[in-house]
């Protein structure tokens, strides 16, 4: 029962953060504008704005705009090593086939592997609203900003594939049935959230041939929802009436599924701090090159409201009729789980009303190098930390190498990317910005039928901003 309790949970999180992402894009389409979060096409460009300060603080004061306002944009990216849909049934362009494919579940298959059940995967998710948000320029080199953003992840971590398929399958594929099946390693966390953020950043020192600005951004979070397992020992078996564990423990927590729209569940505060490094020849306007330096999301959020922590052990359980069973509330599960693996209480799984969950913490570096005139190419690397055994989601590493045509009203860049979640995957995108409108991809391969669908990368947006009279 222990491991059904990991099965409707990860079920119950795969259906959150699947409603999110549908939801982010929904609103994407509709807004018109989308971007994804590595944003490598336009994140690093002089011309960025107050995006730029989502990756690094301190890039504000060293903008090309005296001031720069988003109305609104989207972020999503998607990557996996499970799920996929074959280019041959993909539309070119097809954004309303993947949503309904996705909310009808007939558009995925898996990349089970029937003759090596305990292959592991991965599956990483995460989503971005980018509401009103601004930066403007002070006197003595300064700046400040403030943004508005929602956020969602979801990371499935080393899951093996007889789970996985399980999962994609209800545990209704018979073919697993009557088989000894065990999952160790499975790790999940989930967590939407509301950010607000203040930022700083200013001239820290500056000589005939090099600048060094410094920033910090400071968040108050606000949490929705979040869920986690871990330590997972799953060893069961199942068949038509019983659902059977044997030596199965899991330590697993979650806020109330059931009502995804509540913002009060949580709060916590976070912080970013960067450093931007700028070597000049004679022209002040033109860098040689340019090195910055940041830790992002640093902090986390506690569930205090609707949350519950649990244990679950047993030398063995038995669930019987399992899939006739319905439950309309977590609790009401949650309950039922503890009955079965501790011989009727109810209530002997519930070990926390709270429980803390940590923000998706990564050091950046980011180098840029005016190579001629117009043309810069710029590396950008973003590692993700992990939270050891404690509960926290994780952003994936990104190493990505984006030669950019930049003019005040003209951006072209090819972002070339490798993102690894357990798995590495390369990228390759497009992105230009005319004056006030941008659109790119950093995956864009999927969308123009040109390969399998096993992850989501798109952006595309309207913002407005003043250039300073020598810019224009």
């Amino acid at each position: 029962m222990h491991a059904l309790n990991t099965i409707a949970l990860l079920i119950r999180v795969t259906q959150n953060f699947m409603k999110q992402l549908v939801f982010l894009l929904l609103v994407g389409f509709a807004s018109g504008r989308l971007s994804a979060q590595q944003n490598l096409g336009v994140r690093n460009s002089n011309y960025a704005g107050i995006q730029g300060a989502l990756i690094n603080p301190s890039s504000i004061a060293d903008s090309k705009m005296n001031w720069d306002l988003n109305i609104i944009s989207v972020d999503e990216v998607f990557g996996n090593t499970f799920l996929y849909a074959p280019k041959k049934n993909l539309h070119f362009l097809g954004f309303k086939q993947i949503i309904k494919g996705a909310l009808d579940q007939d558009l995925f298959g898996t990349h089970f592997d029937p003759q090596n059940p305990y292959k592991l995967y991965q599956v990483s998710f995460s989503g971005e609203a980018l509401g009103p948000s601004f930066f403007l320029k002070l006197p003595k080199n300064q700046a400040i900003g403030f943004s508005f953003r929602a956020r969602a992840y979801a990371n499935f971590n080393n899951i093996t594939g007889a789970l996985a398929q399980n999962l994609f399958d209800y545990f209704l594929n018979k073919s697993l049935w009557a088989t000894d099946l065990h999952d160790n390693s499975v790790k999940i966390d989930e967590m939407s959230w509301l950010e607000y953020s203040v930022h700083y950043a200013a001239e820290a020192y500056s000589d005939a041939h090099d600048e060094i600005k410094a920033g910090v951004s400071l968040n108050y979070l606000m949490g929705n929802t979040g869920a986690y397992a871990k330590n997972a020992n799953l060893n069961y078996k199942i068949n038509d009436s019983n659902f059977i564990f044997t030596n199965t423990s899991l330590d697993y927590g979650r806020t109330d599924l059931n009502r995804p729209t509540n913002f009060g569940n949580g709060n916590g505060f976070g912080a970013d701090l960067g450093f931007t490094w700028l070597h000049f020849r004679q022209d002040r306007n033109k860098y040689l090159y340019r090195v910055g330096l940041s830790l992002i999301d640093l902090g986390a959020i506690k569930f205090k409201h609707n949350a519950a922590a649990y244990h679950l052990e047993a030398d063995s359980a038995d669930f019987s009729n399992w899939h006739q069973q319905h439950f309309v509330s977590n609790t009401q599960f949650d309950r039922a789980v503890s009955a079965v693996f501790y011989a009727g209480d109810s209530s002997k799984s519930l070990v926390a009303n709270q429980f803390k969950m940590g923000l998706p913490s990564a050091i950046s570096v980011q180098a840029d190098w005016n190579v001629c005139q117009r043309y810069f190419l710029n590396l950008t690397v973003i590692k993700g930390f992990h939270h050891g055994n404690g509960q926290g989601v994780i952003r994936p590493d990104v190493y990505g190498l984006t030669p950019r045509y930049e003019t005040p009203d003209l951006d072209v860049s090819l972002p070339f990317s490798l993102l690894y979640y357990g798995h590495m995957q390369s990228r390759l995108g497009i992105a230009c910005r005319y004056k006030y409108f941008f659109i790119g991809g950093d995956a864009p391969g999927p969308l123009l039928k040109l390969k399998d669908l096993d992850g989501a990368d798109f952006y595309t947006g309207v913002r407005f901003y003043i250039l300073p009279k020598n810019q224009k």
